[in-house]
C-alpha cells in the first residue's frame, strides 16, 4: 500500500527527524511504499504569522517563544536536513502546507498521523492538519499512530476541540504515545485510544548502529543532552562526571547544533557513552535502545506526562530527578527492561499492521 506520514516539519530536532526515519523503516518491513510529506517551507511570512500567534499564546500565559528567522531557520537545520534526505523518502517539492494535490499526485491510499507531538496545538498552529482536515472528503485510510499530545492537560481550544472531535472520529484506528493521551482522547474527541510505543523504540540498536558506524569509537564519557540547561543542571553533570573520573559531553538543541553536528554523531554519543543524562524525551528513548545507564531531569515546561508514561512502562520511574544528581546510583536490569520491551514492541507493530 502507498503511505503517506505527517509529522513535524523535519527541522532542527534529532528526535523529531529519527522517530520519522523509525517509522518509514517499520512500514517498509511490512511491505508497504512509504513516503513523509516533506512540509514546513519557513518563509518571512510564515515568520510573521507565527509571530503574532506566539503574542496571542503569551497573552495567555503560555511559555512559548519567538521562532527564528528564515536565515537562522536555516542555517540551524541544515545538518540534520542532510540526515533526512539522505535517509527518509521524501515527497518533493516541500510544501508549505498538507494539502489534496500532493495525495493524488503520490497515489497514498493511507495517511499515517504520528507521532512527535503532532497533536499539541502549542507545537503546531494548523493543528487540524494533523487530524487530516485536508482530506476530510476524500476515499483514503486514516491511522494515528503514538501521536503525542505532549502533556496531560488539555491545550485546545474550544473551536480547535469541536473541529478536531468531528476528524478524529473519520480515523480507521488512533493510537497514542502517552497513556494520559487515551483518557484526553476519551474526553475531548470522543474517540478509543490505544497506548503503543514512540517508533524510535520499535528499532534495535543495532539499526542505529549502521547509521553511525563511520564515527570512529571514543573512551567511556558521560553524555549530557539537555534542551533546557541552567546553572544546577550543569553543575550538578560536571560533579557527576568528576567524581566518576569520568571526561563529559553536553549537549543541546535547536540553536546550539552547529554545522558539525549530525544525526550520526548524536548517535554516536549514545553508543559510546558510560551514562547519559537528559532532559529530552528522546534522549530518555535512546538511553533505553541502546542500555545505557541514565537519569532524567523532569521538564514540567515540555510536558513530564511524556516521561512518566516512557519511563512507566519500563518500570524506570525512579530514574527521574530533579535538577540534582543523586550520589549513588544502581544500574538498570536490562534484561528485565528488554523483555518489556519485546513485547510492547510486538504489540505496537501489531497494533499499526492491524489498523492499515
Amino acid at each position: 500500500m502507498k503511505i503517506g506520514i505527517i509529522t513535524q516539519p523535519l527541522h532542527a530536532n534529532y528526535g523529531g527527524i529519527l522517530q520519522n526515519f523509525a517509522l518509514q523503516q517499520v512500514l517498509k518491513q511490512m511491505g508497504h511504499e512509504v513516503w513523509t510529506i516533506d512540509y514546513g517551507k519557513f518563509t518571512w511570512i510564515n515568520w510573521l504569522d507565527n509571530a503574532w500567534r506566539v503574542l496571542a499564546h503569551k497573552l495567555l500565559g503560555h511559555n512559548v517563544h519567538f521562532a527564528m528567522t528564515p536565515p537562522e531557520k536555516d542555517r540551524i537545520e541544515a545538518p540534520l536536513r542532510r540526515f533526512a534526505e539522505n535517509n527518509i523518502q521524501l515527497t518533493i517539492p516541500r510544501c508549505k502546507r498538507f494539502n489534496k494535490k500532493i495525495i493524488r499526485k503520490y497515489g497514498f491510499k493511507a495517511l499515517v498521523v504520528g507521532s512527535d507531538q503532532v497533536w499539541r496545538p502549542m507545537y503546531n498552529y494548523n493543528i487540524e492538519d494533523c487530524f487530516l482536515s485536508f482530506v476530510s472528503h476524500m476515499n483514503i485510510k486514516r491511522v494515528a499512530y503514538a501521536a503525542s499530545f505532549g502533556t496531560d492537560k488539555w491545550e485546545f481550544t474550544q473551536q480547535q476541540t469541536e473541529h478536531c472531535a468531528v476528524l478524529a472520529k473519520r480515523f480507521d484506528g488512533i493510537s497514542v504515545r502517552e497513556k494520559s493521551g487515551i483518557a484526553l482522547c476519551d474526553k475531548y474527541l470522543g474517540v478509543n485510544a490505544t497506548h503503543v510505543l514512540d517508533p524510535t523504540l520499535l528499532l534495535y540498536a543495532e539499526d542505529y548502529v549502521r547509521l553511525c558506524s563511520h564515527i570512529s569509537k571514543r573512551e567511556p564519557f558521560v553524555f549530557a543532552y539537555v534542551l533546557d540547561d541552567s546553572e544546577d543542571k550543569i553543575k550538578s553533570i560536571v560533579n557527576f562526571a568528576e567524581r566518576r573520573g569520568l571526561p563529559y559531553i553536553i549537549k543541546g538543541a535547536d540553536n546550539t547544533v552547529s554545522y558539525d553536528d549530525t544525526i550520526e554523531l548524536w548517535l554516536s554519543y549514545f553508543r559510546d557513552a558510560a551514562f547519559v543524562v537528559t532532559d529530552s524525551f528522546h534522549g530518555t528513548a535512546f538511553s533505553i535502545i541502546f542500555n545505557k545507564d541514565f537519569y532524567v531531569f523532569g521538564n514540567e515546561k515540555r510536558g513530564n506526562s511524556r516521561f512518566d508514561s516512557l519511563l512507566e512502562t519500563f518500570d524506570l520511574k525512579d530514574r527521574m530527578v530533579n535538577n540534582i544528581l543523586p550520589e549513588n546510583i544502581e544500574s538498570i536490569d536490562w534484561e528485565k527492561v528488554n523483555k518489556k520491551r519485546e513485547k510492547a514492541i510486538t504489540n505496537s507493530k501489531l497494533w499499526l499492521k492491524q489498523n492499515l
